[in-house]
Protein backbone atom coordinates (compact mmCIF):
# COMPACT_ATOMS: atom_id res chain seq x y z
CA UNK A 1 0.00 0.00 0.00
CA UNK A 2 2.53 2.54 0.73
CA UNK A 3 4.59 1.65 -2.37
CA UNK A 4 1.28 2.73 -4.38
CA UNK A 5 0.88 5.91 -2.26
CA UNK A 6 4.72 6.32 -3.26
CA UNK A 7 4.25 5.57 -6.65
CA UNK A 8 1.11 8.01 -6.65
CA UNK A 9 2.55 10.36 -5.46
CA UNK A 10 5.86 10.45 -7.61
CA UNK A 11 3.45 10.19 -10.70
CA UNK A 12 1.40 13.19 -9.19
CA UNK A 13 4.56 15.12 -8.70
CA UNK A 14 6.05 14.23 -12.62
CA UNK A 15 3.08 14.86 -14.35
CA UNK A 16 2.96 18.60 -12.31
CA UNK A 17 6.81 19.15 -13.11
CA UNK A 18 5.52 18.36 -17.13
CA UNK A 19 1.95 20.93 -16.88
CA UNK A 20 4.56 23.50 -15.40
CA UNK A 21 7.25 23.12 -18.22
CA UNK A 22 4.67 22.96 -20.60
CA UNK A 23 2.77 25.68 -19.20
CA UNK A 24 6.28 27.59 -19.18
CA UNK A 25 6.93 26.64 -23.08
CA UNK A 26 3.45 28.35 -24.09
CA UNK A 27 4.53 31.71 -21.78
CA UNK A 28 7.69 32.35 -23.77
CA UNK A 29 5.78 31.41 -27.09
CA UNK A 30 3.21 33.99 -25.88
CA UNK A 31 4.27 37.67 -27.16
CA UNK A 32 1.22 40.00 -26.97
CA UNK A 33 2.46 41.08 -24.11
CA UNK A 34 5.05 43.34 -25.93
CA UNK A 35 3.18 43.70 -29.03
CA UNK A 36 1.62 47.67 -29.22
CA UNK A 37 -2.65 47.48 -29.09
CA UNK A 38 -5.47 49.62 -29.00
CA UNK A 39 -4.44 53.47 -27.43
CA UNK A 40 -1.02 52.05 -27.44
CA UNK A 41 1.70 54.35 -29.28
CA UNK A 42 4.91 52.30 -30.59
CA UNK A 43 8.46 53.60 -32.04
CA UNK A 44 10.31 52.05 -34.85
CA UNK A 45 13.24 52.33 -37.07
CA UNK A 46 13.25 51.32 -40.54
CA UNK A 47 16.92 49.37 -41.14
CA UNK A 48 16.67 49.00 -44.66
CA UNK A 49 19.16 52.22 -45.05
CA UNK A 50 21.03 51.47 -42.40
CA UNK A 51 21.66 47.42 -43.56
CA UNK A 52 22.34 49.16 -47.14
CA UNK A 53 24.80 52.16 -45.25
CA UNK A 54 26.80 49.19 -43.99
CA UNK A 55 26.95 47.60 -47.17
CA UNK A 56 28.54 50.13 -48.86
CA UNK A 57 30.79 51.31 -46.67
CA UNK A 58 32.03 47.60 -46.98
CA UNK A 59 32.23 47.47 -51.20
CA UNK A 60 33.80 49.12 -53.90
CA UNK A 61 32.57 51.56 -57.19
CA UNK A 62 28.97 49.42 -56.32
CA UNK A 63 30.77 45.93 -56.11
CA UNK A 64 31.11 43.06 -53.87
CA UNK A 65 34.20 43.70 -52.96
CA UNK A 66 36.00 46.17 -50.18
CA UNK A 67 37.96 49.31 -50.67
CA UNK A 68 40.31 50.17 -52.17
CA UNK A 69 42.09 51.95 -49.62
CA UNK A 70 45.92 53.82 -51.26
CA UNK A 71 48.60 55.72 -49.55
CA UNK A 72 47.14 59.17 -50.92
CA UNK A 73 44.14 60.10 -50.33
CA UNK A 74 41.34 58.95 -52.56
CA UNK A 75 40.08 61.07 -55.28
CA UNK A 76 36.58 60.39 -54.16
CA UNK A 77 35.15 60.22 -50.58
CA UNK A 78 31.17 59.94 -49.70
CA UNK A 79 28.87 59.43 -47.01
CA UNK A 80 25.90 57.98 -47.25
CA UNK A 81 23.31 57.89 -44.77
CA UNK A 82 19.72 57.32 -44.53
CA UNK A 83 17.86 56.76 -41.13
CA UNK A 84 14.08 56.61 -40.72
CA UNK A 85 12.25 56.41 -37.55
CA UNK A 86 7.93 55.88 -37.06
CA UNK A 87 6.08 57.17 -34.48
CA UNK A 88 2.45 54.59 -34.36
CA UNK A 89 -0.52 55.22 -32.47
CA UNK A 90 -2.95 51.74 -32.61
CA UNK A 91 -6.22 52.77 -33.30
CA UNK A 92 -7.12 49.15 -33.25
CA UNK A 93 -5.23 46.15 -32.08
CA UNK A 94 -4.89 45.83 -35.94
CA UNK A 95 -4.73 49.03 -37.14
CA UNK A 96 -2.84 52.24 -36.67
CA UNK A 97 -2.01 56.02 -38.15
CA UNK A 98 1.40 56.32 -38.01
CA UNK A 99 4.24 59.97 -38.34
CA UNK A 100 7.66 58.62 -40.13
CA UNK A 101 10.61 61.01 -40.30
CA UNK A 102 13.39 60.46 -42.42
CA UNK A 103 16.79 62.09 -42.42
CA UNK A 104 18.89 61.77 -45.66
CA UNK A 105 22.96 62.49 -45.60
CA UNK A 106 24.58 62.58 -48.94
CA UNK A 107 28.27 64.52 -48.93
CA UNK A 108 30.81 63.89 -51.21
CA UNK A 109 34.23 65.23 -52.01
CA UNK A 110 35.70 64.71 -55.24
CA UNK A 111 39.85 66.03 -56.42
CA UNK A 112 41.72 65.90 -59.27
CA UNK A 113 45.00 66.51 -60.35
CA UNK A 114 45.88 69.71 -62.57
CA UNK A 115 48.45 71.46 -64.26
CA UNK A 116 50.15 73.72 -61.96
CA UNK A 117 50.29 77.34 -63.50
CA UNK A 118 52.64 78.97 -61.64
CA UNK A 119 55.16 75.79 -60.70
CA UNK A 120 55.75 75.19 -63.85
CA UNK A 121 56.85 78.50 -64.88
CA UNK A 122 60.04 77.77 -63.67
CA UNK A 123 60.07 73.63 -64.76
CA UNK A 124 62.36 72.91 -67.62
CA UNK A 125 60.13 69.44 -67.93
CA UNK A 126 56.97 71.48 -67.63
CA UNK A 127 55.80 69.93 -71.88
CA UNK A 128 55.60 65.91 -69.93
CA UNK A 129 52.55 65.17 -67.75
CA UNK A 130 55.38 62.78 -66.50
CA UNK A 131 57.51 65.39 -64.90
CA UNK A 132 55.40 68.76 -64.62
CA UNK A 133 54.43 69.80 -61.53
CA UNK A 134 50.77 69.36 -60.66
CA UNK A 135 48.11 71.10 -58.42
CA UNK A 136 45.05 69.80 -57.00
CA UNK A 137 41.54 71.23 -57.63
CA UNK A 138 38.74 70.38 -55.05
CA UNK A 139 34.72 70.29 -55.06
CA UNK A 140 33.15 69.55 -51.64
CA UNK A 141 28.90 69.23 -52.21
CA UNK A 142 26.43 68.34 -49.44
CA UNK A 143 22.74 67.51 -49.89
CA UNK A 144 20.72 66.85 -47.01
CA UNK A 145 17.02 66.12 -46.91
CA UNK A 146 14.13 65.98 -44.04
CA UNK A 147 10.98 63.91 -44.73
CA UNK A 148 7.81 63.76 -43.41
CA UNK A 149 5.10 61.27 -43.98
CA UNK A 150 1.83 60.74 -42.68
CA UNK A 151 -0.24 57.48 -43.09
CA UNK A 152 -2.63 54.59 -42.27
CA UNK A 153 -1.22 51.04 -41.89
CA UNK A 154 -2.74 47.46 -41.21
CA UNK A 155 -1.26 44.85 -39.57
CA UNK A 156 -1.23 41.28 -38.89
CA UNK A 157 0.84 39.36 -36.23
CA UNK A 158 2.85 36.36 -36.58
CA UNK A 159 5.34 35.43 -33.54
CA UNK A 160 6.68 38.64 -32.40
CA UNK A 161 6.59 40.02 -35.97
CA UNK A 162 4.07 41.96 -37.26
CA UNK A 163 3.45 42.60 -40.95
CA UNK A 164 1.58 45.19 -42.12
CA UNK A 165 0.47 47.60 -45.52
CA UNK A 166 -0.89 50.70 -45.97
CA UNK A 167 -0.65 54.15 -47.88
CA UNK A 168 0.85 57.86 -46.80
CA UNK A 169 1.04 61.16 -47.90
CA UNK A 170 4.35 62.59 -47.27
CA UNK A 171 6.70 66.10 -48.06
CA UNK A 172 10.56 66.41 -48.16
CA UNK A 173 12.93 68.98 -48.22
CA UNK A 174 16.45 68.59 -49.79
CA UNK A 175 19.15 70.95 -49.10
CA UNK A 176 22.13 70.96 -51.78
CA UNK A 177 25.40 73.29 -51.79
CA UNK A 178 28.71 72.93 -53.19
CA UNK A 179 31.66 74.28 -52.30
CA UNK A 180 35.26 75.22 -54.83
CA UNK A 181 38.73 74.93 -54.01
CA UNK A 182 41.11 75.83 -56.48
CA UNK A 183 44.65 74.71 -57.24
CA UNK A 184 45.38 77.56 -59.86
CA UNK A 185 44.95 80.95 -58.65
CA UNK A 186 42.46 83.45 -60.84
CA UNK A 187 44.92 86.75 -61.08
CA UNK A 188 45.98 89.69 -63.06
CA UNK A 189 48.73 87.67 -64.49
CA UNK A 190 46.77 84.40 -64.65
CA UNK A 191 43.21 85.43 -65.41
CA UNK A 192 42.79 82.01 -67.53
CA UNK A 193 44.09 79.37 -65.20
CA UNK A 194 43.96 75.34 -65.70
CA UNK A 195 41.23 74.14 -64.18
CA UNK A 196 39.22 71.24 -63.67
CA UNK A 197 35.29 70.77 -64.64
CA UNK A 198 34.01 68.57 -62.12
CA UNK A 199 30.38 68.71 -64.11
CA UNK A 200 31.84 67.68 -67.71
CA UNK A 201 34.88 65.79 -66.61
CA UNK A 202 37.20 68.40 -69.24
CA UNK A 203 40.14 70.45 -68.09
CA UNK A 204 40.12 73.39 -69.22
CA UNK A 205 41.13 77.46 -69.21
CA UNK A 206 37.89 79.86 -68.29
CA UNK A 207 37.55 83.25 -67.85
CA UNK A 208 35.07 82.34 -65.29
CA UNK A 209 34.39 79.53 -63.04
CA UNK A 210 32.42 77.80 -60.01
CA UNK A 211 33.60 78.93 -56.53
CA UNK A 212 30.31 78.28 -54.59
CA UNK A 213 26.81 77.28 -55.50
CA UNK A 214 24.01 77.57 -53.52
CA UNK A 215 20.33 77.26 -54.16
CA UNK A 216 19.27 74.07 -56.44
CA UNK A 217 17.33 73.03 -53.15
CA UNK A 218 14.57 70.69 -53.87
CA UNK A 219 10.64 69.92 -52.14
CA UNK A 220 9.31 66.95 -52.85
CA UNK A 221 5.81 65.46 -52.35
CA UNK A 222 3.68 62.76 -52.97
CA UNK A 223 2.10 59.62 -51.67
CA UNK A 224 2.85 56.40 -51.50
CA UNK A 225 1.49 52.52 -51.12
CA UNK A 226 3.95 50.50 -48.69
CA UNK A 227 3.97 46.85 -47.06
CA UNK A 228 6.68 45.85 -44.79
CA UNK A 229 7.20 44.31 -41.33
CA UNK A 230 8.35 45.49 -37.63
CA UNK A 231 10.06 43.14 -35.15
CA UNK A 232 9.32 43.80 -31.75
CA UNK A 233 12.66 43.46 -29.30
CA UNK A 234 10.35 44.91 -26.46
CA UNK A 235 7.06 46.52 -25.59
CA UNK A 236 6.23 48.79 -28.43
CA UNK A 237 9.96 49.18 -29.67
CA UNK A 238 10.95 47.39 -32.97
CA UNK A 239 12.57 47.32 -36.12
CA UNK A 240 11.91 46.33 -39.79
CA UNK A 241 11.95 47.09 -42.80
CA UNK A 242 9.53 47.92 -45.78
CA UNK A 243 8.70 48.30 -49.25
CA UNK A 244 7.15 51.23 -51.44
CA UNK A 245 5.97 52.39 -54.06
CA UNK A 246 5.26 56.02 -54.54
CA UNK A 247 4.51 58.98 -57.23
CA UNK A 248 5.74 62.28 -56.06
CA UNK A 249 6.54 65.81 -57.56
CA UNK A 250 9.17 68.12 -57.34
CA UNK A 251 9.56 71.89 -57.20
CA UNK A 252 13.81 73.36 -57.19
CA UNK A 253 15.01 76.34 -56.75
CA UNK A 254 17.07 78.22 -58.93
CA UNK A 255 21.28 77.90 -58.26
CA UNK A 256 23.04 80.89 -57.58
Amino acid sequence: MKKLIIASLCVFALFNVLMAQETKQETKKDFSDILPQKGHFSLGMDMANFIRFIGNSNSANGTFAFPNYNMVTSSQQSIMFNPTIFGKYFLTDKSAVRLRLGIGINNDTRRQFIYDDVANLSNPLANNWLTEAQTVDVMKEYNTQVELGIGYEYRRTLWRVQGYAGAEVFAAYVFHKEYYKRGNTMSFTNQTPTTYDFTTGVVGNPAIRLMEVRGGNAINYGGTIFTGADLFLSKNISIGAEFDLFIFGTYTTEEV
